[in-house]
Parts: structure tokens; C-alpha cells; sequence
């Protein structure tokens, strides 16, 4: 069965299937998209450049997988890295595209990119096991390529001739970007790992939330991260330096700067204020009930 996973060239991850060539051909098939999907905690730097010659580059780490072109070079920090690079031929992605979309639909896949997908994760895990087997059927493996070739055709395909537009988000992806965002505010987050949540590019991500929400995603992340602070400053004792990173930012530095510039005073001024108006307010609620006492006596 003609299928569209063939190898990708040996750049230090496992690759399916062995021990061939990414622009090696099989049965007339030519893989020129890579599937890159990796495992753990490896972090794998994909760069090369794109059609129009420009220089590309996209990092890609688990839970998340990529799709790169076929001679990008993929970099990993780590000594031992652990995931799996699928190799995909266009033309047969195609193919399974017209027997989706219809016949007359031309349509492509967008490089350079990433998304959160916990389907193709599996299959990738799955398909590494079956590999090791000495006795699977290669039509099992010929029916992992299938699903895997449909599945990628499906979600991430695009009309080439359709108008773009910028579709705005539904309040299930925002959901799912806010328990993100909330779920990693002290770490460094990037406009890629957001839009990977939902299944988009950095750049349509960016301007379908604008539109929905109004505001930019760094705009929206960088108030998350002050709002979150303005409750630890007036909640809690912890000195500013932990406050900043526990909140996302580099240094205190630059905690006070972005606090200042979105809050109009400085963290200190802000705590004290915070706590000078929380003291009143104990105060006058003391003295209101130390005066209902002595009325009823």
C-alpha cells in the first residue's frame, strides 16, 4: 500500500522508518515534509530556510510536535535526545487531502510550525513500539502511515486558493490559552506555545486574538502577570524579588518597570498603599463595632 511516512535523515532522534535517507525514493514516493514529534522533556530547534529563501526557524518541545521541511537541521540540547522524526511525502498528503476534501480541493501544509496534539503523540509512541517488534505485519504498519497521513491532512491542510481570514477565537480556546497562561505564569511564555494550544500559527493566532479580545497576546499575558502580582503584593509578605518571579519577570528590575508602566506607581508604593488601606478598613470596621457595643449597653 502506497503510504506517506518515509525516513528523515539521521540528525541524532529516532527516526522511521531506519536506516534510509529522507530524499531517498520509494516506490516512486519523496519525502519532503517532516513530521517532528518529540518526547520527555527534549527541546528540538528546527531552522533552514523557506521557499522564498528567507532564513526559519521553530522550536518545538514536548507536549508539542512539528511540521518542518524535510532538509531542516534539527538541533537539541540535550545529550541524549528522545523523540521521533516521521517523514512525509506531500504529494500523497495530497492525495489523502482530495479524498477528504474533495477531488477538486488543492490544498497544502503550513512549515515552519507547531501545534499541541495528543493524537499524533500517541501514534508516534505506538508506532515506536511496533517498530521493535519482530513480527508486525507491515500492513499494521502501512495502516499507522494511513491514519497518521489523514489525520495530518485533516486538521492542518489549508485551501491554497481559499481568501484568508482571520477567524476569531472561541471561548473554548481562550479558556484553554487563560489555564495555560495561569498554569505557567513564572516561566518564560512565548506567542508560539500559545498558539500551538489551539492549533494555529503565532502569526494568525496573534491577530485572531486581537480581534476577539481586543488586546495583543503579550499585552494580555504581561496584565496577567501584573494582576497576579497586585494580589501577592497586597496578600503576602514575600520580598519583591520573589514576587517578580514568581509572576514571570527576569528581575526585579524589570518587574518594577512593567509594574510601573501598567499600574502607574512602583510595587513598594503599591504594597503599602494596599496594606495602609487594608488597616483603615480594619480600623473603621473595629470602631463600628466597638460603637454598636456601646449602644446596646
Amino acid at each position: 500500500m502506497e503510504h506517506a511516512i518515509l525516513a528523515a535523515p539521521h540528525q541524532g532522534l529516532r527516526h522511521y522508518p531506519p536506516r534510509t535517507g529522507c530524499t531517498e525514493r520509494r516506490g516512486g514516493a519523496h519525502a519532503d515534509i517532516c513530521l517532528l514529534v518529540p518526547a520527555d522533556r527534549t527541546a528540538v530547534e528546527a531552522s533552514g530556510r523557506n521557499n522564498a529563501g528567507t532564513r526559519s526557524q521553530v522550536n518545538v518541545r514536548a507536549p508539542c510536535i512539528g511540521l518542518i521541511p524535510a532538509g531542516a537541521k534539527l538541533t537539541a540540547a540535550e545529550d541524549d535526545p528522545q523523540g521521533l522524526v516521521i517523514a512525509l511525502d506531500s504529494r500523497i498528503l495530497e492525495s489523502r487531502s482530495r479524498q477528504v476534501f474533495g477531488s477538486s480541493s488543492s490544498r497544502e501544509l503550513p512549515l515552519w510550525f507547531q501545534a499541541w496534539d495528543p493524537f499524533l503523540r500517541e501514534a508516534a509512541s505506538t508506532l515506536i513500539l511496533l517498530a521493535q517488534t519482530a513480527f508486525v505485519e507491515a500492513g499494521c504498519l502501512d495502516g499507522f502511515a494511513d491514519a497518521i497521513a489523514l489525520h495530518v491532512s485533516y486538521h492542518y491542510s489549508r485551501d491554497v486558493h481559499a481568501r484568508v481570514r482571520e477567524a476569531p477565537l472561541s471561548q473554548l480556546k481562550l479558556m484553554l490559552i487563560n489555564a495555560f497562561i495561569s498554569e505557567h505564569i513564572a516561566e518564560n511564555i512565548q506567542v508560539e506555545q500559545l498558539a500551538a494550544r489551539v492549533h494555529m500559527s503565532p502569526s494568525h493566532f496573534a491577530h485572531a486574538f486581537k480581534e476577539t479580545t481586543g488586546s495583543p497576546p503579550h499585552f494580555h499575558l504581561t496584565t496577567e502577570r501584573v494582576t497576579l502580582a497586585k494580589t501577592m503584593l497586597s496578600s503576602s509578605r514575600l520580598p519583591l524579588i520573589d514576587v517578580a518571579a514568581r509572576t514571570g519577570f527576569r528581575t526585579q528590575q524589570h518587574f518594577t518597570e512593567v509594574f510601573h508602566r501598567y499600574t502607574g506607581m512602583t510595587p513598594r508604593v503599591f504594597r503599602l498603599a494596599a496594606h495602609g488601606a487594608q488597616t483603615a478598613t480594619a480600623n473603621d470596621t473595629a470602631g463600628a463595632q466597638k460603637s454598636d457595643t456601646s449602644r446596646q449597653e
